[in-house]
């Protein structure tokens, strides 16, 4: 019998794993954004690319972690004399001029669109392949800024758990605002499992620097045991399901066509089914908005390569949650 991991040490699956991850965030992920960036996507394409999105997925039976913000499980809401809100304890950061909840329109779903989103957690949870819903806070609230307190985050937390319940979801994975990765006890605190965070350590870490950069050539063209990924343990006991891949390919500097830049991420794939290690592909709507038409076609290769390495009983196309489930039950049977 192995014995249970300590925490922060990689773990080894009985097969690789692909998970997948989507931000679900509308306006709620720009409104604060303090590089000019704002309002550059768009929005108003997102529920078409959700839509096709989830019919992708359905065809290539991949079940995906959609990390909602908590405020679109909402199709209204409105001031009622004391603010936005009130439940919520609301950051002060330093940054910000005026209070982080002014942006709420207080409307419904027909008149700002881009805040609400109950229709978008109906179209997760009506694909005929299951959806985990997980959650991206209520409101995209930055949590290492240490103007959120664990007052704030937990109030966050607490909100999104109960829009959660109103749908009957049980809430068990866990994706920062923009990746910024604090409080994770709090998490565990809230009834999570486990959260996108980072690689325990670096690829080929303990190596001289000329093998790292050896290696790190060759892992180009075909990716190495040394720069695999694979899940830890917080010492709170919730999991570090780490990110690996930015599915980006409208949004970056080179627009490469579909067949040409699918190939790392699916090497990638294949180097998850090779060392038993994670692929976690992870995206926001607007990465796929900016060109629907490539990007659809890259991330269909990726599923196509994916639903491929599964039949041969060498890859789980799992969800953050379900991944989180087999590490606890596996956890428990060792310890």
């Amino acid at each position: 019998m192995r014995e249970a991991p300590a925490p922060g040490t990689p773990v080894h699956l009985d097969r690789g794993a692909f998970v997948v991850s989507i931000d679900t965030e509308l306006a709620w992920g720009e409104a604060h954004r303090r590089d000019g960036s704002a309002g550059r996507h768009r929005f108003d394409a997102e529920r078409e690319v959700i839509a096709a999105i989830l019919d992708l997925f359905a065809r290539y039976e991949i079940a995906a972690t959609w990390a909602v913000v908590g405020h679109l499980f909402l199709d209204r809401c409105a001031d009622d004399g004391h603010g936005p809100h009130p439940e919520l304890v609301q950051p002060a950061y330093g940054w910000l001029d005026g209070e982080w909840l002014a942006i709420d329109p207080c409307s419904t779903l027909d008149d700002a669109p881009f805040w609400y989103g109950r229709d978008i957690v109906d179209a997760i949870l009506a694909c005929p392949v299951r959806q985990e819903v997980g959650s991206h806070s209520f409101s995209h609230v930055i949590v290492d800024d240490p103007a959120c307190t664990a007052e704030v985050f937990s109030s966050e937390l607490a909100a999104a758990a109960q829009v959660a319940a109103e749908r009957r979801l049980d809430l068990r994975s866990f994706v920062y605002p923009r990746n910024a990765i604090a409080q994770v006890d709090l998490l565990a605190d809230h009834g999570f499992r486990c959260y996108r965070g980072g690689r325990a350590s670096a690829p080929f870490a303990g190596r001289p620097a000329w093998q790292r950069r050896a290696l790190a050539a060759v892992d180009k063209v075909r990716p190495q045991a040394g720069s695999a990924v694979r899940p830890t343990r917080h010492a709170s006991g919730v999991w570090n399901v780490p990110q690996t891949y930015l599915f980006a390919p409208a949004t970056g500097g080179r627009r490469l066509p579909p067949a040409v830049w699918s190939r790392r991420p699916v090497a990638r794939l294949r180097q998850a089914a090779r060392h038993r290690s994670v692929f976690h592909l992870w995206f926001h709507p607007y990465n796929v908005t900016a060109d629907p038409h490539r990007a659809l076609a890259s991330l269909e290769i990726i599923c196509r390569a994916a639903d491929r390495l599964r039949d041969e009983d060498s890859l789980d196309v799992v969800t953050m949650g379900d991944l989180a489930a087999r590490l606890d039950a596996d956890a428990d049977t060792d310890g």
